[in-house]
């Protein structure tokens, strides 16, 4: 696991509650290695909710020089969404060269947090799907949609708002479930120990490290 360096993924933190827009680059695309393409050219990523400051994120991707092949929603509550529409406008103005828009992906269940100026979503995920370098874990209880996006090869999850360092999201909200979130977040604290966790907001973590939490 954890073949792409820690160091190579981004993250551009957003937004008054300070939303984590992780950027997560992509080793192969087409089956071409990023070591083989030419000087200049963008490297494929993936961005993981865009929860705001859209000019930040194309800002950031610019000086990284990445171009989005997907925008994936670990939920659909505002600040992990809101930047969306200004991405896409910056593609349909050029702003990343000429290369297809990118497939944005959120849990069927929460889709409905889509709507004007929302784009539709392209893929709407199910428990086991397989997105991008992703399985989807379904892990509600934050949201009826909530997912975790785990990448097998390199050992990252990226947990959205289900699992934070330390603690875990709240439940209050419409859809919420302390119930549903407890048994999320057992599942989760069973997986490997080295897992690198990636929150919604705060700090990375590992499974291991978040052994202790008193559910």
């Amino acid at each position: 696991m954890n073949n792409i360096a820690n160091n190579e993924i981004d993250c551009v933190v957003v937004g008054s509650i300070g939303t984590n827009c992780w950027l997560y680059p992509l080793e192969e695309e087409g089956g071409i290695k990023p070591g083989d393409k030419m000087p200049g050219e963008k490297r494929p990523c993936v961005i993981i909710d865009p929860g705001d400051e859209a000019d930040r994120i194309v800002s950031r991707l610019g000086e990284l020089n990445w171009v989005p092949r997907y925008i994936f929603i670990t939920h659909g509550h505002f600040d992990h969404i809101i930047a969306l529409p200004g991405l896409i406008e910056a593609f349909g103005k050029g702003v990343f060269g000429p290369c297809p828009m990118p497939k944005i992906g959120i849990h069927r269940l929460d889709a409905h947090y889509f709507g004007n100026p929302m784009p539709e979503a392209d893929i709407l995920f199910e428990e086991g799907d397989r997105a991008g370098p992703f399985k989807i874990l379904h892990i509600p209880g934050h949201t009826q949609g909530s997912v975790g996006l785990y990448d097998e090869k390199t050992g990252y999850l990226f947990s959205g708002d289900t699992l934070f360092k330390g603690d875990w999201g709240r439940t209050d909200l419409p859809g919420g479930s302390e119930e549903q979130i407890r048994q999320s977040l057992k599942r989760l604290l069973s997986m490997d120990g080295e897992i690198i966790v990636c929150p919604g907001h705060g700090p990375t973590t590992s499974i291991k490290e978040e052994l202790s939490l008193p559910l």
